[in-house]
């Protein structure tokens, strides 16, 4: 299993930069790994909800960002037991879940680390498309190795790309080998704007 950890973010924007904290945790019944700040300007806070055992079971994903007057809010609930996928928020939808795994865009990077681990070099994986509720296939590849330095210390680690081709959108996690490959960096590249989240502080791992 993915071990726990917590770790200080700097999360930036064309517009806007802040920084937060990014937990993984085990519960009893279930995982929640999340993103939370609390800034006099800024709020942003992410959850997901999920059952990590031999496949990731999605349970729930809220996710709260306000700047000023500017606010997104969006609210997954997995409902297995009539299959439904029930988004709320800022986008309304209804989408039908099938057997194999639905990821949030939170759990998935659990995933990522798990199918390293594996040995994995190429997969695709599941996630919803946020404002039309349309499950789309992502498809991941390594595309090579570099170094980031974290606290004074090096740390060899694998490139991991994601390419959305039909939104030209590319994804790129910069993850640790010697840390179960905990990913340092995302860059995101957007059409609405380019997003980059970097690790500052490694809290507590393990």
């Amino acid at each position: 299993m993915i071990p726990d950890f917590s770790a200080r973010y700097i999360f930036e924007t064309d517009q806007f930069d802040f920084e937060g904290i990014r937990q993984l945790k085990t519960f009893a019944d279930k995982r929640v790994f999340s993103f939370e700040d609390k800034a006099r300007l800024i709020k942003a806070e992410f959850y997901s909800e999920f059952i990590d055992a031999d496949e990731i079971k999605s349970l729930s994903y809220n996710a709260n960002f306000r700047f000023t007057f500017f606010r997104r809010f969006t609210n997954f609930n997995f409902d297995w037991e009539t299959k439904k996928l029930i988004s709320t928020g800022q986008y309304d939808w209804q989408a039908t879940l099938m057997e194999s795994p639905v990821y949030d865009p939170l759990n998935v990077q659990v995933e990522l680390r798990k199918r390293l681990m594996l040995g994995e070099t190429e997969f695709s994986l599941v996630l919803p498309e946020i404002k039309t509720g349309e499950l789309v296939e992502n498809t991941y590849a390594i595309k090579g190795e570099t170094i980031f330095t974290l606290e004074g210390k090096e740390y060899p680690c694998v490139i991991l790309e994601r390419v959305r081709t039909q939104d030209n959108r590319i994804t790129t996690y910069t993850m640790a080998k010697d840390l179960n490959y905990l990913i340092l960096k995302v860059t995101d590249n957007d059409p609405d704007g380019d997003i980059a989240l970097t690790i500052k502080q490694l809290l507590s791992f393990g």
